[in-house]
């Protein structure tokens, strides 16, 4: 077995196991006969001790802070669509002020990008202010938690798609995937690569965004109405108002069906991103 993959997996034990049995482990893995299956016991022992171990040191207080701190995540994406849509009336009167109608598509661009932005600076503040236990599960699990349950409510979840069945998969998509890249963040940070760190976040944020975005796609329109080669150019076009007609060949059609939901889920990787890259760098000045 690669030696990168089982250094992997034993990072995702806490320090004291890592250190005490770490060498054991690693020789048990690298012999197996059954190297897939046994990859897989270990990290599910290794994520099952990290998360026993902060349970039994969690004191009352403690637990109440976590539980104030996943109400907050689960509330962020409504939070989030509420930056959003004031950001893009702004944008909107800004427009309507300067009478510069046809650059109305640049300032709404904009209005997304100063929203996205902002998540990064709003993540490593929430991060800062208290910790988040298991932050790469449970951050995305959290917030597709809360953008699952703006979409269920009636009228208000349009925002976030014309079709529900579209953005509740969309959305299921992004958690998993949000959850590895997560992962794969973390890891890279607490061995002390940066660059390569953000460069894969970076990297695996766009990978990710555009296949969630053509999750929605897929289910939500049939391929005479979005034909399926557009599907690289979907994410593009929803975070900007750049549309060469990709659904029904007429402009804006595709911003139509997904409305809010490619921006909403690029805030939340943003904010993932964010306290991840807080809580990796403080686990790993912690060992």
């Amino acid at each position: 077995m690669h030696a990168r993959i089982i250094r992997a997996v034993l990072a995702l034990y806490p320090a004291a196991i890592r250190e005490r049995y770490g060498d054991e482990i690693a020789e048990l893995l690298a012999t197996s006969d059954t190297p897939a299956r046994d990859l897989v016991d270990t990290a599910r022992c290794a994520l099952r001790d990290r998360l026993t171990q902060r349970t039994e040191a969690m004191t009352v207080a403690q637990a109440r802070i976590a539980g104030v701190t996943l109400i907050k995540l689960v509330a962020a994406p409504f939070m989030f669509g509420v930056l959003l849509l004031a950001l893009m009336v702004t944008a909107g009167l800004a427009a309507d002020v300067t009478g510069a109608h046809e650059a109305a598509p640049y300032w709404g661009t904009l209005a997304v990008a100063l929203a996205v932005a902002s998540m990064w600076w709003f993540g490593r503040w929430m991060a800062h202010s208290g910790p988040i236990v298991a932050a790469t599960v449970v951050v995305p699990a959290a917030l597709a938690l809360g953008v699952a349950g703006i979409n269920a409510v009636p009228r208000v979840g349009d925002v976030l798609g014309a079709v529900r069945a579209g953005s509740l998969a969309a959305v299921a998509c992004w958690a998993v995937g949000a959850t590895g890249l997560g992962w794969a963040v973390s890891v890279l940070l607490r061995r002390g690569r940066r660059a390569a760190a953000w460069l894969s976040g970076g990297t695996g944020a766009l990978l990710l965004l555009d296949a969630v975005t053509a999750v929605y796609v897929f289910t939500a329109l049939p391929p005479e109405r979005a034909p399926r080669h557009n599907a690289p150019l979907w994410y593009l076009s929803t975070m900007s108002w750049w549309d060469p007609g990709l659904v029904d060949g007429a402009y804006r059609q595709l911003q139509d069906s997904i409305k809010m939901l490619p921006p909403v889920l690029t805030m939340c990787t943003v904010f993932l991103l964010a306290v991840v890259g807080v809580t990796a760098s403080r686990s790993r000045l912690a060992t």
